[in-house]
């Protein structure tokens, strides 16, 4: 650890490029790594050694591809042992995956760990720093959520705050539709929720062929998960299809969602919105611009939402049932609120 933190100042001081080394507790790499985004930085590399982690972090916007491609040759770690134990190795493996710093996936994986079916994959989000949702509490609850041959789940601990779950579609009866993984989602949340009195999310993704299609679905369940802390923080239980425009809003730098916001102040009225007129656009947003949907989430009669839209239409010179009107507020209320 001492070793890159004088790597990363040698290389500071010769390319002038932003570059740093951080060292967390594993309690707190996740809420480090959350502070720097925010920041601008970005994580490069990271390692960890008894219980304290060591993260290279970089200028989100200095860094081109080939230069990025080189720090991840100078800071990757040393081949791992073939006498490790797989379950640590595939650990190790999508951990690196999930926060950005990708190691080599194990050895002959189609082979060590073969996959008969399609699998979900499910991540579990602690959305409290001080919960105890641990693997000896999850384990056994989720065995009897999940019926079927003892053995088939893979419960893996990314952080003290993320676990991945994946399930075969033989115990969720073989339901693969985005509704149906979706109501998985929604049950498990409401037995750890219930069970464990925890505040937890629940995110799916659509199910895989093959485990070295874990990074993929990683990576969209971690680009859903940043969306909804920064733009919907009360949604949880979502699938990685879901909050596109979240997803690309949460991926900009902070000049570019300030160039955007500023754009978007200058083409709409600088009116301000009611929480109720807020609630109602979300709702018919998340119902795919059907007003009779949206009516009955919002406990409305059709007529009565259709009224409240044509009062915002005559707010903001903008129908939130047209298409183009729609995503135009859309990103209003997005970059308004953020």
């Amino acid at each position: 650890m001492e070793q890159w933190i004088r790597d990363c100042e040698r290389i500071r001081l010769e390319t002038g490029l932003p570059i740093m080394c951080r060292l967390a507790s594993a309690d707190e790499m996740e809420q480090v790594l959350r502070e720097q985004a925010m920041l601008g930085w970005e994580l490069a590399a990271s390692s960890a050694e008894n219980g304290s982690a060591c993260l290279v972090l970089i200028g989100k916007e200095a860094w081109d591809g080939p230069a990025r491609a080189l720090l991840r040759l100078f800071f990757s770690q040393e081949p791992r042992k073939s006498e490790e134990p797989f379950a640590e190795q595939i650990t190790a493996w999508l951990q690196g995956a999930f926060f950005g710093a990708p190691v080599p996936p194990p050895s002959r994986i189609d082979q060590q760990w073969p996959w008969r079916e399609k699998r979900a994959s499910f991540l579990i989000e602690q959305c409290r720093p001080d919960g105890i949702l641990d693997m000896h509490s999850l384990q056994p609850m989720l065995q009897d959520f999940f019926k079927g041959e003892r053995g088939s789940l893979a419960l893996i601990p990314l952080s003290p705050l993320y676990y991945l779950l994946v399930v075969p579609l033989s115990m969720l009866g073989n339901q693969c539709e985005p509704a149906e993984l979706l109501d998985w989602a929604s049950g498990l949340h409401d037995l750890i929720s219930t069970e464990r009195m925890e505040n937890v999310r629940l995110l799916v993704d659509k199910p895989i062929t093959a485990p070295t299609s874990l990074p993929a679905a990683l990576g969209r369940l971690r680009s859903l998960s940043r969306a909804l802390v920064q733009h919907h923080p009360r949604v949880m239980v979502a699938g990685s299809w879901q909050y596109p425009l979240e997803q690309w809003a949460a991926c900009l730098s902070s000049d570019a969602a300030e160039s955007i916001s500023q754009a978007i102040r200058s083409a709409v009225a600088s009116l301000p919105l009611s929480p109720e007129q807020i609630e109602t656009l979300e709702t018919l947003f998340r119902c795919q611009l059907n007003v009779s949907d949206a009516a009955r989430q919002l406990y409305l009669h059709r007529n009565t939402l259709q009224y409240r839209l044509d009062k915002l239409t005559e707010q903001t010179g903008l129908d939130p049932r047209q298409f183009p009107d729609a995503v135009l507020l859309q990103l209003l209320l997005l970059f308004r609120q953020n």
